[in-house]
């Protein structure tokens, strides 16, 4: 019989997965699990590729500020999503593509690849500052029917039963923001080209 990975154990796997990706700089991004009442939740300022048990927070779902000093500055972020829906995993990725596209589009990016248009759908791209009570409530809303938003100017909150369907639905949501993106781009220079002519 296999022995059960610990929790913190499989963020520490998922955060090597984010930073390998490229879907965050090392001490950007958050990662957390939801047990019972309890979430874990990487440390504010955690290098996500170098996580072990001391890097990994313990706080209610209740709001308790008293307790989480150690813990994420996003976790009401996390609190909320897992307070609105059924998600019991949550990854915040700072990756490039889908940041760009957060700040060139007005309210969603619409993949343009075969798997981001079936599995993903329109990402949503909603507002709020950092760690604030308007973005907690914004990514909630959002990721009720939604697998990944993307914040404004800040990145991607990817969720789903497990960290595996999280992680694959931030890689998702950044591949088809680089694809939107060098489809715009290519179609940018062509017409300019054609001007040239």
């Amino acid at each position: 019989m296999p022995i059960e990975e610990p929790i913190w154990a499989e963020i520490s796997r998922f955060g090597k997965k984010v930073i390998d990706a490229g879907l965050a700089s090392s001490r950007f991004g958050n990662i957390s699990i939801l047990e019972g009442d309890e979430i874990f939740i990487t440390c504010s300022g955690s290098m996500l590729d170098e996580l072990d048990e001391d890097c990994v927070a313990q706080v209610g779902l209740c709001s308790c500020p008293e307790g989480d000093g150690r813990a994420s500055s996003e976790t009401c972020v996390h609190r909320a999503v897992y307070s609105a829906t059924n998600h019991r995993a949550l990854i915040h990725t700072h990756s490039p593509y889908a940041v760009v596209a957060s700040l060139l589009e007005d309210e969603e990016v619409v993949p343009l690849d075969g798997e981001g248009m079936i599995f993903l759908g329109p990402i949503p791209i909603v507002d709020g500052d950092f760690g604030s009570d308007d973005l907690a409530a914004a990514v909630s809303s959002a990721l009720q029917n939604h697998k990944a938003c993307i914040a404004r100017g800040h990145g991607v909150f990817a969720a789903g039963k497990s960290l595996n369907d999280a992680y694959t639905a931030a890689a998702m949501a950044e591949h088809s923001a680089q694809v939107r993106y060098l489809v715009n781009a290519y179609s940018s220079g062509a017409g300019r080209r054609e001007n040239v002519r």
